[in-house]
């Protein structure tokens, strides 16, 4: 389990806006913030998979001086 600090911002805006959608009952109001919450999300994970592909991409520039 990751502790509390190793959280990223992002995340923790979408964890709280899921929460503050469960107190809303259905309808709109809940729909946007839970709408929110998963962009966020999606948000950090294309960000996590870039420096994904900008590592490795470093790596095999170091790997492959030629180029």
């Amino acid at each position: 389990m990751k502790h509390p600090s190793d959280i990223t911002p992002i995340r923790k805006q979408a964890t709280d806006a899921l929460r503050r959608a469960r107190k809303l009952p259905v309808g709109p109001h809940r729909n946007d913030l839970r709408q929110l919450a998963f962009g966020l999300r999606w948000l950090e994970k294309q960000r996590l998979d870039a420096a994904v592909r900008e590592h490795a991409t470093a790596l095999q520039a170091m790997q492959d001086p030629q180029n």
